[in-house]
């Protein structure tokens, strides 16, 4: 089963620092090691950042009107998302990520801004959302470190890619634990492609909730960017049919996205009220994605 892999190269972050060497095995139960020897290094909030602009970025965005009506509401999560905190290492990588007009920089805060709108929904302005808008922001870390033209493909990926996407978790996941020692950021790294245990890597027990917020958000994300496997964008309501037939199927957590549809329509009531209505979403006219399987064993 696929729960580890065996590095067949450095893991080095975006200064030239090695994070893990080659031969290293990476799995839940190292990461977990790995946490334990994060050094304490001091954090700074990311409003006192140059990346404190980019938080208006998917506020403003039109696709997300739905989720980000009103000043107050945009005021609140704006909020949330400035007052999150991270070491300089972490931040350092987020804007490496922009020098480089990665797509992965729009949509950690595309994900980080639907996760808190999702939260504040049904939760409000609780003590520990900042830290899960953290985990948000970090969740495909691990991206950084996938050959980067797998990004670029316009066709489905054979094998030997597959198998290089899926290690991304567990790569993402080992980098924020050696920074950032014990946090959310961590479990969302490693298991927003859990897939209601039909997706990877292999963990020992299902994400928490707060960690399937993540997963709904970045999943709705990435369903509304524009990506070169397809001809266009979903819209929200698209996007929404998507993970409720994917919720429907036993494929995504369906609290969780009812959670989400909950946003979507205002985030008035009780979400568990929340009943799935017809599809009626914009669909793109030409779509290659198909989801990836995990590897039928590790590579160790």
């Amino acid at each position: 089963m696929f729960d580890r892999l065996i590095l067949t190269e450095e893991l080095v972050d975006c200064r030239g620092e090695v994070l893990a060497a080659r031969g290293e095995v990476l799995s839940p139960e190292s990461i977990a090691e790995a946490a334990t020897r994060a050094p304490a290094v001091t954090r700074r909030s990311l409003g006192d950042t140059p990346l404190a602009p980019d938080v208006e970025v998917p506020l403003e965005d039109r696709g997300y009107r739905y989720l980000f009506q009103g000043e107050g509401t945009r005021d609140a999560v704006r909020r949330v998302l400035l007052a999150v905190c991270l070491p300089e290492a972490l931040f350092a990588e987020m804007l490496a990520l922009r020098r480089a007009a990665s797509p992965l920089h729009g949509h950690a805060f595309a994900t980080a801004a639907v996760a808190v709108r999702m939260l504040l929904g049904v939760v409000g302005a609780a003590r520990g959302v900042p830290e899960l808008a953290a985990a948000a922001l970090l969740h495909d870390l691990g991206m950084r470190h996938v050959p980067l033209r797998l990004s670029h493909l316009h066709d489905r990926l054979g094998r030997d890619e597959a198998a290089r996407i899926a290690a991304h978790p567990l790569l993402g996941a080992y980098h924020v634990a050696r920074v950032l020692g014990r946090h959310p950021a961590v479990h969302a790294a490693l298991g927003h492609h859990w897939r209601c245990g039909q997706g990877y890597p292999v963990l020992a027990s299902p994400p928490s909730r707060s960690m399937e917020v993540v997963s709904v958000a970045s999943a709705f994300c990435a369903l509304t960017q524009p990506r070169p496997f397809r001809s266009g964008a979903y819209d929200a309501r698209g996007a929404a049919d998507v993970l409720v037939a994917e919720a429907q199927a036993g494929q995504a957590d369906a609290n969780t996205v009812k959670v989400l549809v909950h946003a979507l329509r205002g985030a008035a009531g009780d979400p568990q009220r929340v009943r799935f209505g017809r599809e009626r979403g914009h669909v793109p006219d030409v779509n290659r994605h198909m989801h990836v399987s995990a590897p039928s064993r590790s590579p160790v």
